[in-house]
């Protein structure tokens, strides 16, 4: 698993802070050109905006992690995004396609990362890639194993006969906690977060 909002074979097109006549105070983000056209999540988080821009980002996404960031993906193909606001999604959802809606002369993904005060910030740190164009392979960013369980709140009433399930489940993206950084272990689910569940699993496994 990564931060990347693309899999396989990529190429970095623009990056943060770069000057040029499309951005003359400077790029808020980092351009992405994928041989594979799907985008990821970037976080566990809540779809905040789904939104066209028609002179600028186009079709995009804007999703908020459990930090108050926000993580915006922009130029997305027409028809092609496959959530609704208000969804929880991981980093092994699938959220839409790359395009070139909105000012963009190609396919492609300009990625954004926001502060809780809404100001962009360098996205390559927590994508963990160089800010600097070039080719690369996202199999060279897989994250190293997590202790998934230590950013749940609630950690002390999970039973530790289940904890082991819940860190290997949480880092698969299989269930995660949800907007206040709560697994809630006691919490009933419903029948529409087991279809969510059910998907991922056919989505890893299937």
């Amino acid at each position: 698993m990564t931060n990347l909002p693309i899999t396989g074979k990529f190429s970095i097109t623009a990056t943060y802070g770069q000057s040029g006549s499309y951005w003359k105070s400077g790029h808020k983000g980092i351009d992405f050109v994928s041989e594979h056209k799907e985008v990821y999540a970037t976080c566990d988080g809540t779809v905040k905006v789904i939104a066209y821009d028609e002179g600028g980002w186009g079709w995009y996404i804007s999703i908020h992690d459990s930090d108050g960031r926000r993580h915006i993906f922009c130029h997305l193909q027409q028809g092609s995004i496959n959530i609704t606001e208000g969804d929880r999604v991981d980093r092994l959802t699938v959220i839409a396609k790359m395009g070139k809606t909105g000012n963009a002369t190609g396919v492609h993904l300009h990625f954004e990362l926001h502060d809780k005060n809404n100001s962009a910030l360098d996205p390559s740190s927590y994508l963990g890639i160089p800010n600097k164009k070039g080719d690369y392979y996202s199999d060279s960013f897989i994250l190293e194993k997590e202790d998934s369980m230590q950013g749940y709140s609630d950690e002390s009433s999970i039973s530790g006969w289940a904890k082991d399930a819940v860190e290997k489940v949480s880092e698969l993206g299989i269930m995660i906690g949800d907007t206040n950084g709560k697994f809630n272990p006691n919490g009933n689910i419903t029948r529409q977060e087991m279809a969510v569940i059910i998907s991922r699993l056919i989505e890893r496994w299937g």
